[in-house]
Formats: structure tokens, sequence, C-alpha cells
């Protein structure tokens, strides 16, 4: 199976013939009925948010492969930032274009 990555933990892959997400470990597809969300690095509130979402995974005792996971997704997303600062929008601003 080829898995185009989407980030560190998950990617994409085609199964049945069906795009489906799937664990890059694994090769595990996501379940259809779980629900998934996307941040877009562009989103000028998503880097804000991942910060946030450490904080709580730290309280919560996550493992550190976890914590390393969502610090390679923070830099990412800043080093986007950093990279194309004219490509940074408020989230809903374009209205689905």
């Amino acid at each position: 199976m080829d898995i185009t990555p989407i980030d560190p933990k998950y990617g994409m892959a085609i199964i049945d013939g069906k795009m489906r997400v799937v664990k890059n470990a694994t090769g595990e597809p996501i379940p259809p009925e779980e629900p998934l969300i996307l941040f877009r690095a562009r989103d000028r509130n998503a880097l804000e948010m991942l910060r946030y979402y450490r904080e709580v995974c730290v309280g919560d005792g996550c493992v550190p492969e976890h914590l390393a996971g969502i610090d390679n997704r923070i830099q990412a997303f800043r080093d986007f930032a950093a990279d194309y600062p004219s490509r940074m929008k408020q989230p809903g601003i374009t209205r689905g274009l």
C-alpha cells in the first residue's frame, strides 16, 4: 500500500478504490464513521490552537511520541507562517472559495 504522508502520524492511501486517511505506522484506515478535522497552516488561528492542544496533552500525561508529533506540526505551521505571510488568513474569510 502506498501512503502519502499528511504528517508524521497519518497519511492518505487508496483502499478498495477510495481515498482514505490511514495511520502511517500500520496502514490502518480511520473508520469512516469517525469524525476528523483538518487545520490548514494558512489559518492564522491554527498555530495557537496547536499550542493549546499541546498544553492539554501535557496535562493529560500523553506519551512523548505524541507530544513530538504535535511539536512537529507546531514547527511546520510556524515555518509556513514565516515563509508565506501573505497567505495567512482568518478562517472562513474566503467563504469556501
